[in-house]
């Protein structure tokens, strides 16, 4: 019932302090009849508004004189007597308060006005700028000694390196190739052999026969021996990889 009370009176005041000032103004020579209005609230802060707010429920609301901007207040929280009598014919009214500038955004110069000259010429002012940009280079760093890397030579599982497989290789390869041109020249000699011509008499028969069987014989014996190292190189292989040697030292 307090609250409905003092809101009955709180209106009623801020009808006819509006209209006593609506008739000052008339009588003043025509000027505008609406002007600033001040509510005190209880906690002694002061809101003043372009011009008498109006009552919506339990609150005021209205325009502020600086910026505009509408804005509420309840009226449980308003000082009926200051407010009256900040209002009153011959109160000071408040001005606004001057604008700011506003404030400089991030990364972005403030307006400095005059209050900066350019003492500098274009160039040098370039100069500076280009220089901020790219910043003070880092000092160079001491050079240290750095012990060189030793790098161990790879070696098989039985820590038998590159060379010991080549050697070894280069001895079958070569085994190998004069078995293989052994039986080449064997073999193209039984082919002649076998290919000669006859004689008539017996003796030139018999001495044939006997140059053919040893030629049969030498191709037969060229023929084993290049399957023996054949048989060596492949075995050399298969150590090899059993060993943990590389392929290419075999090569």
């Amino acid at each position: 019932m307090k609250s409905a009370g003092l809101s009955a009176a709180l209106v009623l005041g801020l009808g006819l302090l509006a209209g006593s000032s609506g008739i000052a103004g008339s009588a003043a020579g025509g000027e505008e009849a609406a002007g600033s209005w001040v509510v005190v609230q209880s906690d002694g802060a002061r809101v003043v508004f372009d011009s008498p707010p109006e009552r919506k429920g339990a609150r005021l609301v209205g325009r502020l004189l600086s910026g505009g901007a509408l804005v509420s207040l309840p009226l449980a929280r308003i000082d009926e007597a200051a407010t009256r009598a900040a209002n009153e014919p011959g109160a000071p009214k408040p001005t606004p308060s001057p604008t700011a500038p506003p404030a400089p955004r991030p990364f972005e110069t403030p307006p400095l006005g005059n209050l900066v000259k350019l003492r500098t010429s274009g160039e040098e002012a370039r100069a500076h700028i280009e220089g901020a940009r790219k910043g003070t280079p880092a000092p160079p760093r001491p050079a240290r000694d750095v012990p060189p890397v030793e790098v161990a030579e790879p070696t098989d599982l039985l820590g038998r390196g590159e060379r010991y497989w080549r050697e070894r290789a280069d001895e079958r390869r070569e085994a190998l190739e004069a078995a293989a041109a052994d039986r080449q020249i064997a073999e193209r000699t039984l082919a002649e052999a076998e290919r000669a011509w006859l004689g008539l008499s017996e003796a030139e028969t018999t001495t044939y026969v006997l140059y053919l069987l040893e030629a049969r014989e030498r191709a037969e014996r060229a023929r084993q021996r290049h399957l023996r190292e054949q048989q060596r190189w492949e075995d050399l292989g298969e150590e090899a990889r059993k060993a943990g040697a590389f392929p290419g030292w075999l090569r």
